[in-house]
């Protein structure tokens, strides 16, 4: 069978119409992400299987279920503060085989992605992993490399023979469910992977669950109890380098516009100023303020979690961009392309979060077309998780920049890399932090 053509795109029009307008099959790339031959939520080519999955799932996503969530993220997040102040206090203090860094120096990366697999691990599973306090629970380690192997023979498909995959972790997904299951209503508890029981349990009650053919519930999108540990394993893929990902960007952004910074900083102190003292930010506080948003955006703008395009295939014979495109051409929709473009974005390489502010920006008449930002796709198949990373990414930020003075550490490499998502090449980027309270013009 001959390899298909492939086609990188970078048009603002046809992105959008690979994306939204024609709404475009994934590409069979994707295929060779699934778990145990499991059709989810991201992996599905099967249009009828995504709409019928995600009407089960998106609710869980919608701001009055994650009001419920909040909690667990400021519990994770006090974790956080309570390492670092440890850490600033004595540098020694960070996990063994770590390294020792100069004092108030932070590996602000490595605690993003180790926070974010706290966050997701409590909320999709009910288990924090600790991965702040220690970094020792092998499921994230573990679920990491066999996802980066993964990718890489998905294309070049003869490493398989040579590098077999270790799937293991699924089998801490399939006992987190199975545990919660045991325990019946006195496990109960506001998160997701509860939210996907009750799912199941709802549509059972209403004639709607397992028919008992296999393969016929896994192509309609029944929730079986295999495909409720396969999404609850997909929330944890999803939930866990992408957010840290685009927190570490965005600090490194901030760190090097110290007057950026201070901004968002008078932003956040007027927002939270009737909190008492170390107190957590609200999300009802900060969810709608201009500028942090703003900030976020920037960040996702200029480093897209998907920078190396979103593979589609063509289902019709089609002219995109004044080309013709046959049917079954895999078309990659370059996003960082188009963030990037001098067109729809002036100065496109600058971090200057003005622009998404109408009354503030520097480039007057050049708006923001929605059909120019894509940081969690678009379409049938964009991001379900979206209101959850902004969530996270809004709470942990805050509570960062309110809790600390941060400097830029000048001197590191910052390229990146990517497999599913993009990360640092090096997986580290140090900030230099100090704790606010302690300096004397605050007191």
């Amino acid at each position: 069978m001959p390899a298909p053509n492939i086609v990188s795109v970078a048009d603002k029009d046809a992105i959008r119409e690979i994306l939204v307008t024609a709404d475009y099959s994934k590409s069979e790339i994707h295929e060779g992400l699934e778990l145990v031959k499991q059709h989810s939520l991201f992996s599905s080519r099967n249009k009828d299987f995504h709409k019928n999955r995600r009407r089960l799932v998106a609710p869980a996503f919608g701001l009055q279920y994650l009001r419920t969530l909040e909690p667990i993220m400021h519990n994770c997040a006090k974790v956080l503060i309570q390492k670092l102040d440890q850490i600033l206090s004595d540098p020694k203090s960070v996990t063994r085989g770590a390294k020792v860094l100069p004092q108030g120096h932070i590996n602000i990366c490595s605690f993003m992605n180790r926070l974010s697999f706290d966050i997701i691990g409590e909320t999709a599973f009910g288990q924090s992993f600790e991965m702040v306090k220690d970094d020792s629970h092998p499921v994230p380690k573990q679920m990491a490399k066999s996802l980066k192997r993964s990718m890489q023979q998905t294309f070049n498909p003869w490493m398989r023979w040579l590098i077999p995959l270790d799937y293991s972790f699924i089998q801490f997904g399939r006992e987190r469910v199975h545990h919660r299951k045991e325990a019946g209503e006195n496990g109960r508890r506001a998160d997701l992977l509860q939210f996907l029981i009750d799912a199941q349990a709802r549509e059972r009650a209403n004639g709607n669950g397992e028919t008992g053919d296999d393969y016929a519930d896994m192509i309609a999108g029944k929730l079986t109890d295999q495909a409720v540990e396969v999404e609850a394993l997909v929330f944890l893929i999803a939930g866990s380098e992408t957010s840290s990902t685009a927190m570490t960007n965005t600090l490194m952004y901030l760190v090097e516009n110290p007057s950026t910074l201070k901004k968002l900083r008078n932003e956040l102190d007027q927002a939270t100023a009737s909190n008492p003292q170390g107190a957590s930010p609200l999300y009802d506080q900060i969810r709608h303020l201009p500028y942090l948003t703003a900030c976020i955006n920037e960040s996702m703008r200029l480093r897209p979690v998907a920078a190396s395009g979103l593979p589609r295939e063509v289902d019709n014979d089609t002219v995109m961009g004044g080309y013709h495109i046959p049917q079954g051409t895999i078309v990659l929709a370059q996003i960082a392309q188009l963030h990037w473009s001098e067109e729809y974005f002036p100065e496109p390489r600058k971090f200057i979060p003005e622009r998404w502010l109408l009354e503030e920006t520097p480039f007057p008449g050049v708006g923001i077309d929605d059909f120019t930002f894509y940081p969690f796709s678009a379409g049938t198949r964009n991001c379900v998780g979206k209101n959850f990373a902004m969530m996270e990414m809004r709470l942990i930020l805050a509570t960062l920049i309110l809790n600390y003075e941060m400097e830029h550490v000048p001197g590191q490499r910052t390229d990146y890399v990517q497999y599913i998502t993009t990360a640092l090449a090096t997986e580290s980027y140090v900030i230099k932090m100090q704790k606010r309270e302690q300096r004397a013009d605050l007191i």
